[in-house]
C-alpha cells in the first residue's frame, strides 16, 4: 500500500470508479472527488500493486467566528477496507494541515460520518475526534400547504432589489455566532445567489425586516429552504412557523411538490422542532466531528 498526491485528470477515472462502488456500499451519502483550486498535496491517492483504492482531500475555510477550519473526507473501495488504508490517508492528511497552520487560537480539524459509514465513524473516534454538533435534514410534501396568520403590525411585501442589503443583513445578523459551522458572504455573493423569490416570505414592521424564510428551486418538483431567520425582537411570536406556511403555500402555487429544509440538531431555538410542527420530517441526521489541530499527533 502507497499513498501519493493526486497527479490530476489521469486519475480521475480511477478515483470515479472507486467513488461509485463506495456509494453502492454506503448509499445516499455525499462523498468527495478532485476539482476545485486545491493544490496537489491537498488530495491524496491510496494505491495497492498500483491500482488506486482510495481518495481523501483536505478543505480549509474560516467561519464567522474566527475558526481555522480543515476539513478531512475521503472514501476506500469496499473491497479494500480495514486494511489501514482510511487511517494512512486520514494521518497524511491531518500532517498536511498541521503544516498549513498558521498557529491561530481556533483551529479544527474536521471529519463527517452518518449512521451509513460506521467504519469511518469509527476511525474518527479513534483518532480522538468528537461530535461537534448534528446536521439534519427534513422534508415534507406541499399539497396541502396553507398561509399561516403573522403576528399582528407585520405584513408579507413582495420581495424587491432594493431589499436585498437589508436581507442580507437580517441573514449575517441573525446567523454569525452560531458556532454551527456559518460563513458570512459579503452583499456582492449574495446578490450574486438571489433567485426565486417568488418563493420567499419577508415579513416588515414598517420599514424593518422581522423574519424571512428564503426558499429556492432544486428541480424534480423540489425546493429547498436555505435560510430562515427572525430577528431578536420578533422571537417567540409564531413568526417563523407563520413565514414556514407562507414560503411552503407559495410552492404551491408555483408547481412544487416537495420542500426541503436543513438546520443543526444542537439549536438553542429548537429548529427541529419547529420544523417537525410544520409538517416537516426528519430524513437525515449528520453528524459533524471535530478536533483542534493541536492534537493532530494524537
Amino acid at each position: 500500500m502507497t499513498l501519493r498526491a493526486y497527479a490530476g485528470p489521469v486519475d480521475d477515472e480511477q478515483i470515479e470508479r472507486v467513488r461509485q462502488a463506495a456509494l453502492a456500499a454506503d448509499g445516499d451519502v455525499w462523498l468527495p472527488g478532485p476539482g476545485g483550486d486545491l493544490p496537489a498535496e491537498a488530495c491524496v491517492v491510496a494505491q495497492d500493486a498500483g491500482e488506486i483504492v482510495g481518495f481523501g482531500r483536505l478543505d480549509r475555510w474560516t467561519e464567522d467566528d474566527g475558526t481555522e477550519m480543515f476539513l478531512v473526507t475521503g472514501f476506500v473501495h469496499p473491497a479494500h477496507r480495514e486494511r489501514g488504508h482510511g487511517t494512512a490517508m486520514l494521518r497524511r492528511q491531518e500532517a498536511y494541515a498541521a503544516s498549513l497552520g498558521s498557529g491561530a487560537a481556533h483551529q479544527q480539524l474536521g471529519g463527517n460520518a452518518d449512521g451509513s459509514r460506521p467504519g469511518s465513524r469509527q476511525l474518527l473516534l479513534d483518532h480522538g475526534y468528537r461530535v461537534a454538533f448534528t446536521v439534519v435534514d427534513l422534508s415534507r410534501p406541499v399539497a396541502a400547504a396553507v398561509p399561516g396568520a403573522l403576528p399582528p403590525g407585520l405584513r408579507i411585501r413582495p420581495v424587491l432589489a432594493a431589499h436585498q442589503p437589508r436581507i442580507h443583513a437580517v441573514i449575517v445578523e441573525c446567523f454569525t455566532d452560531s458556532g454551527h459551522g456559518f460563513m458570512p458572504t459579503d452583499l456582492d455573493t449574495h446578490l450574486a445567489g438571489v433567485r426565486d423569490t417568488d418563493l420567499w416570505a419577508v415579513a416588515w414592521d414598517g420599514d424593518e425586516i422581522a423574519g424571512l424564510v428564503i426558499s429556492e428551486r432544486e428541480g424534480d418538483g423540489v425546493a429547498d429552504s436555505p435560510w430562515v431567520a427572525v430577528r431578536p425582537a420578533y422571537r417567540r411570536l409564531g413568526l417563523a412557523s407563520a413565514l414556514l406556511a407562507h414560503s411552503l403555500a407559495a410552492m404551491r402555487e408555483h408547481g412544487v411538490s416537495v420542500a426541503t429544509i436543513r438546520t443543526v440538531a444542537e439549536n438553542p431555538h429548537r429548529t427541529v422542532q419547529l420544523y417537525e410542527r410544520a409538517g416537516y420530517q426528519v430524513v437525515r441526521r449528520m453528524p459533524r466531528y471535530r478536533k483542534p489541530l493541536a492534537a493532530a499527533s494524537s
